[in-house]
């Protein structure tokens, strides 16, 4: 089924999957949207409910962004805090894929003691990442990244030195022509980063928060990942400790391949 939630000038897309009695709250990843968590329907039909929402720049949610161009966290809190009211959903769990895991962190962050179960899927957020920064933060780096939307051979120019230096992986130029084909593309990252820009956390403050609410995580990542790098999941398990359950799929980036989605269903949900 598919709604809308009217907030202010947002207009929030969401699908209800399923019709269990453990409530999930699902956050997509970076040029998807809320259709992937179709996919989950199979295992979770009557298990779990879930509601699954199309993120800002994605999917049917529409919204003023000139008025949001970047999201201070009280703001993107009573966002969600109306949206969950208007759900009456008082106890939840979280799931958030890539760029949602942004959101399922943030939700960490801001509802934690409402929160019975974490799902983090190749998560941003985890850290800050430099190039996010250096575009949505410096002068420099918002004239680079301007140049790029209209000449993308800088980036691969960037993408190709660093995998020569093993700084970037060989997976690079393949998510880079998935994600950044079109000005459009290029465009509507730009204005995702700048979006999220203050949506960032520190990983002693994330530990805290599961540890005082002794919160289940379920951590996932593909063993070749280009843009989530697995040792920097595994260290933040590490870091975590025993509420953490890392998994470490045979996967790329992508992790809604029937493979792995298989493995979710076996070991996970």
């Amino acid at each position: 089924m598919e709604y809308f939630f009217q907030h202010k000038d947002i207009n929030l897309f969401y699908r209800k999957i399923g019709s269990g009695n453990r409530v999930v709250i699902a956050f997509h990843g970076f040029t998807r949207s809320s259709e992937d968590y179709l996919l989950f329907e199979d295992f979770c039909m009557k298990k779990y409910t879930i509601y699954a929402v199309d993120l800002f720049y994605h999917g049917k949610t529409t919204f003023k962004s000139k008025q949001w161009k970047s999201f201070s966290k009280p703001q993107l809190k009573e966002i969600f805090e109306c949206f969950l009211k208007n759900l009456k959903v008082d106890k939840f769990e979280v799931l958030g894929y890539s760029m949602g895991g942004r959101l399922a962190l943030f939700f960490l962050e801001q509802f934690g003691k409402r929160i019975n179960h974490l799902y983090l899927f190749a998560p941003d957020g985890l850290k800050i990442n430099f190039w996010n920064w250096l575009v949505t933060s410096t002068m420099a780096g918002k004239g680079v990244y301007g140049l790029t939307i209209s000449n993308p051979g800088i980036v691969y120019a960037i993408s190709n030195t660093g995998q020569k230096l093993n700084l970037l992986p060989n997976m690079m130029n393949k998510f880079l022509e998935t994600n950044l084909q079109t000005k459009g593309m290029r465009l509507r990252i730009y204005r995702v980063w700048q979006l999220y820009r203050f949506i960032t956390f520190k990983q002693k403050n994330l530990k805290k928060i599961i540890l005082g609410n002794n919160l289940k995580v379920d951590l996932v990542v593909g063993h070749k990942d280009p843009v989530v790098a697995p040792k920097m999941v595994k260290d933040f398990s590490d870091f975590v400790g025993a509420n953490v359950k890392l998994h470490i799929v045979k996967a790329g980036h992508d992790l809604f391949k029937p493979h792995v989605l298989k493995y979710f269903k076996d070991n996970i949900f």
